[in-house]
């Protein structure tokens, strides 16, 4: 029996005998030096793996030109939240920065708290040992984001923080908000259409802000569209489906409904900005199912961008006055409700200035901002209602006294301080002029309903 030496000595000629003929073209029967029972050896030397060596070389030297040092974490000195919510009560500005009082805010907190504990562990290892944002913090940089309009930028120098930890909160807030279902001052709920008490009782509130003498019984909610301005989308196929032809910029069409206390009871980030009030409309479901499910005694009120229903009232157009002092008494009283949306509007839009911007975000993030903002809306109102401290705007005097601007709304059709650019009043001046009968009310004929 051959030697180990040996055994070795052979192998290697006949390796060198294969290697000589592969290289000069010669086919080899692999099975004459390969036996079946050897093994391939993936870390026998090649004699001419030098080319090789040198390759690795070369990528070594690439990839260590790419490697960058890691920079050491800056420790981001968080804020004293008691010494800064302190100095907000004692200079009274709490309720200019949070857009909501001190006991709102505590009771917002208490139920979000859970959303938005951030882990100590993560914390710790993400931060290198820096303490948790304190739930307080990052419901205080939501409500600054959407009140105030400040950017992550901004947060993150205001509560020590880094921009990404101050974009990480944002969401999280936003998402605390969007998801929550536990929390009734924040809902946006439709009366149920099969409770006729919780109907009359929502007719009744109404009528209470009407001075049509009760004439227009059975009015439950006023009904209109909105349009914030967005950039170009640049997450859609289509951009040109989000310019508005008539604002003259880039949005979404927004349907909302609201009561008395200008609460949104619906709202729908519907269709792109170029979509009429009338489609958008029709893809507000929700809304539809509960109109059609009403008893036949109650609608809602709308503009003349919607079309005439049994359950959707609309006023006349001016060439169907013509002149007739009853047809425009009816506009005005139901003007005089129609108002309500644009003034929830232009409270929404007031204490929320996010939304006076432009928003730069992504298309979901833009509907999840305005969602969150309407639920914020509600809760602050509901909250007022709550403690007393509410106070229902008022509308009063005649037609021709009759200023939007006045209760903080700007004109949404492009108008200014002319009253014949009001939109959603009449404001024909020789109609004006005309003495009126208010006590006397006329309804749209059959003739203009579907």
């Amino acid at each position: 029996m051959p030697s180990l030496s040996e055994r070795l000595l052979a192998e290697a000629e006949e390796e060198s005998m294969s290697r000589n003929l592969y290289n000069r073209g010669v086919a080899v029967d692999h099975d004459e030096w390969l036996g079946p029972d050897d093994d391939f050896d993936p870390y026998q030397i090649i004699d001419d793996e030098d080319d090789d060596l040198e390759d690795l070389e070369d990528m070594k030297v690439i990839f260590s030109q790419m490697k960058q040092e890691r920079k050491i974490k800056w420790e981001h000195k968080r804020v004293d939240w008691n010494y800064h919510r302190q100095m907000l009560v004692h200079t009274e500005e709490f309720e200019n920065r949070f857009r909501m009082k001190e006991a709102h805010f505590d009771a917002l907190l208490d139920i979000l708290r859970d959303s938005l504990t951030v882990s100590v562990k993560h914390s710790m290892s993400s931060t290198g040992g820096n303490e948790p944002i304190c739930p307080e913090v990052i419901l205080a940089c939501g409500l600054r984001f959407l009140g105030l309009g400040e950017n992550p930028p901004a947060l993150a120098d205001m509560y020590g923080m880094s921009v990404p930890s101050a974009k990480r909160v944002v969401r999280m807030f936003l998402n605390a908000i969007d998801f929550n279902d536990t929390c009734p001052e924040l809902r946006l709920v439709l009366p149920d259409p099969t409770d006729r008490r919780e109907l009359e009782a929502l007719a009744d509130e109404w009528r209470n802000v009407s001075t049509a003498f009760g004439l227009l019984n059975g009015h439950l909610g006023a009904l209109d569209g909105w349009l914030p301005r967005t950039e170009a989308p640049r997450d859609v196929k289509n951009q040109a489906a989000y310019f508005s032809g008539h604002y003259q910029c880039y949005g979404l069409n927004c349907q909302a409904l609201c009561d008395p206390d200008l609460l949104f009871m619906y709202f729908c980030v519907a269709a792109p900005g170029k979509t009429n009030d009338v489609r958008a409309f029709g893809r507000c479901r929700a809304l539809k199912e509960w109109l059609a499910k009403l008893p036949d005694e109650y609608f809602i009120g709308g503009d003349n961008a919607y079309t005439l229903t049994d359950k959707l009232v609309t006023p006349y157009t001016k060439a169907e006055i013509d002149g007739d002092e009853h047809k425009r008494t009816y506009n005005y009283y139901l003007s005089q409700l129609r108002i309500r949306i644009e003034m929830a509007f232009g409270r929404l839009t007031t204490k929320w200035r996010r939304l006076r911007s432009t928003l730069n975000f992504s298309n979901k993030t833009n509907s999840q901002i305005i969602r969150v903002c309407t639920k914020l809306h509600n809760y602050c109102i509901r909250m007022s209602l709550k403690d007393g401290t509410y106070v229902r705007p008022v509308v009063s005097g005649n037609v021709d006294e009759l200023n939007p601007s006045a209760f903080g709304v700007d004109p949404f059709d492009g108008g200014g301080n002319r009253r014949s650019k009001w939109g959603y009043l009449e404001s024909d001046p020789e109609a004006v002029a005309a003495p009126v009968r208010y006590s006397v009310l006329v309804t749209p004929d059959s003739s203009r309903r579907e």
